[in-house]
């Protein structure tokens, strides 16, 4: 564990620098020149902004990537249709569909439509059952969290782990991965009674709701670890996490950063589940 009076700062775009080589030494390895279909339904703001990240990663490490778009008014149908012709593609080793998708689609249908072989984002039933038990890939940004801790050396065997969040894409894999690894974790959600009581028992909070500033001063104690996986844009554009940065850099020991932190560990660590099924 980390202490100090003053907050370490668990810097995501450090650690990625530092495990790129790695990454483009296996892509290079690879038999074939991976590429990675992207399917897109409607253009909400950020999951377009979240894809461009994605292909200029690619490109730096040498990775095909095809992005397909929908209208947001798609039939489901239709969309089903285009995940099974990436399954059965061979130019494609892996696919994810960019989430939130529109209401009248029905994510889990969408994402149990891939092919779990080809599922880079580990969130088909078959991969969750595997991930579940130790096994697999994990979500990529429970990696890319399991991999800032190690980057850190941060141990999370016997540690109080707090996961505020409880999403299916998110949370869970986070809790999951942090159980795993011998953690003891409480999951709770915004609307936990008691959040402040839960969150300052914790060696470690890890925060994933997507509600700006969610913890504060009151929620936290010295010599604690705060990941914020939170990434929420305000209406002037700037991006801020679920934690308070400016309350609580003074108190805990270690803190990710946003933007920097942990949306920088999940792009790499999405490309890395690419390269491990390739």
């Amino acid at each position: 564990m980390l202490f100090s009076m003053s907050a370490q700062i668990l810097d995501g775009r450090k650690v990625r620098e530092a495990l790129l080589p790695k990454l483009i030494e296996k892509i290079s390895g690879c038999s074939v020149i991976p590429t990675l279909a992207i399917i897109q339904v409607g253009d909400k703001m950020d999951s377009t902004s979240y894809i461009r990240a994605k292909k200029a990663f690619a490109k730096k490490i040498g990775v095909s990537e095809k992005h397909i778009q929908f209208p947001g008014n798609i039939s489901q149908e239709k969309v089903i249709d285009a995940v099974r012709e990436c399954n059965t593609d061979p130019n494609f080793q892996g696919i994810i569909v960019q989430l939130p998708l529109p209401a009248h689609i029905d994510r889990g249908l969408i994402i149990n439509a891939i092919d779990p072989r080809k599922d880079v984002d580990a969130l088909t039933a078959v991969n969750i059952g595997k991930w579940s038990e130790g096994k697999g890939i994990l979500p990529a940004t429970a990696r890319g969290v399991q991999e800032l801790f190690e980057f850190y050396n941060i141990s999370l065997k016997d540690k109080k782990v707090v996961v505020v969040g409880r999403s299916e894409l998110v949370g869970k894999p986070i809790a999951v991965m942090c159980e795993n690894e011998g953690a003891i974790v409480t999951v709770c959600h915004s609307k936990t009674p008691d959040l402040v009581s839960e969150t300052r028992k914790a060696d470690i909070i890890i925060c994933a709701v997507g509600k700006p500033g969610l913890i504060q001063a009151r929620h936290v104690k010295e010599g604690q670890i705060i990941i914020d996986v939170g990434i929420n844009r305000k209406e002037n554009g700037i991006l801020v996490g679920d934690v308070d940065f400016e309350s609580v850099k003074d108190i805990v020991a270690g803190l990710t950063p946003v933007p920097g932190g942990v949306g920088q560990m999940t792009v790499l660590a999405l490309f890395e589940n690419l390269a491990d099924i390739c």
